[in-house]
């Protein structure tokens, strides 16, 4: 959009006074959509938290598009706090990309599949309000940390599939052209293999994938396997390009997590890069600039 003065440019130059260019492509600034209802569920609404590059007015829709990245805030499936990462989504808006934090239903509220319906539902809703928004809806990255980093992984491995798909826009295609995975689990009925801290499972009513599964995964490990991203990975099933990091020190959800699923990856011959993340807890020490800068050019580059 062109930008036209309503008054005349002042042209008062004082001894002493100083002057710095103005930059009006507005690189620097994010136009931030609070609470964008996508859809509702057992009438309670969905909200999606929306960061778009500065350049795309608030109320334009722009002729040129622009990536969509798909961000799940991690929460072990209960309650997430969906503002928590939009300081650090920021930076990822002022590179060009649209944002878009989506909100699922808490595992306490409903058990597997909700959450990964509820985020299929808001891939649909972000694809058919495109233009709205200046997305590109053909270049779509889904990216999560945690539990939303398990979350990405299950978007990108079920595209399509019938016993994932609710009624909204259904006939609008959920899939994704690249997947980021931080420390997020994979094989829950594995988790307690490799070094955990106690605290995490003291609990046994508050256990995340007991709740998310309703039941007792230790026990009943088949109740879990429908989660389990390894498991919709072959080799002879289209899979999108996967980023997957993890700290060293991660007591909540064991490094070992992201092993298995890197390995099954490269197994079925997938496209996959594995950053071990040297001195970093699980969401602690890991949002280096560093990191940030990979995940950008990871995404980047397929989309």
């Amino acid at each position: 959009m062109v930008f036209q003065s309503t008054i005349p440019q002042d042209t008062t130059f004082l001894p002493g006074m100083k002057t710095i260019m103005a930059d009006r492509s507005q690189k620097n600034h994010v136009y931030y959509l609070k609470d964008i209802e996508y859809v509702k569920r057992d009438g309670a609404p969905l909200k999606l938290q929306i960061l778009k590059p500065g350049y795309l007015e608030q109320e334009h829709t722009a002729a040129e598009k622009y990536p969509l990245i798909i961000f799940v805030q991690g929460s072990a499936w209960r309650k997430q706090n969906c503002y928590q990462a939009i300081p650090m989504l920021s930076v990822m808006a002022r590179k060009g990309y649209v944002i878009a934090s989506v909100e699922y239903r808490a595992s306490d509220d409903a058990p597997f599949p909700a959450f990964l319906q509820d985020v299929k539902s808001a891939i649909r809703f972000l694809r058919v309000n495109a233009g709205l928004y200046g997305i590109d809806q053909e270049r779509v990255a889904i990216w999560g940390d945690s539990s939303g980093g398990h979350t990405a992984l299950m978007v990108g491995v079920t595209a399509g599939m019938e016993e994932f798909m609710t009624a909204d826009n259904r006939d609008v295609s959920d899939a994704v052209s690249v997947v980021v995975d931080y420390y997020g689990p994979t094989d829950v009925t594995k988790i307690n293999d490799a070094p955990r801290n106690p605290m995490f499972i003291a609990d046994k009513a508050n256990i995340p994938e007991d709740i998310l599964f309703r039941g007792v995964v230790a026990e009943h490990p088949e109740i879990a396997q429908p989660g389990n991203p390894l498991n919709y990975v072959r080799a002879d099933k289209e899979i999108p390009p996967i980023l997957i990091a993890h700290g060293d020190w991660d007591s909540l959800v064991p490094f070992n997590q992201s092993v298995l699923m890197y390995q099954k990856l490269i197994e079925c011959e997938k496209v996959v890069e594995f950053y071990k993340v040297v001195g970093a807890e699980h969401g602690r020490f890991m949002w280096t600039e560093e990191l940030m800068d990979i995940t950008s050019k990871f995404i980047g580059a397929y989309i």
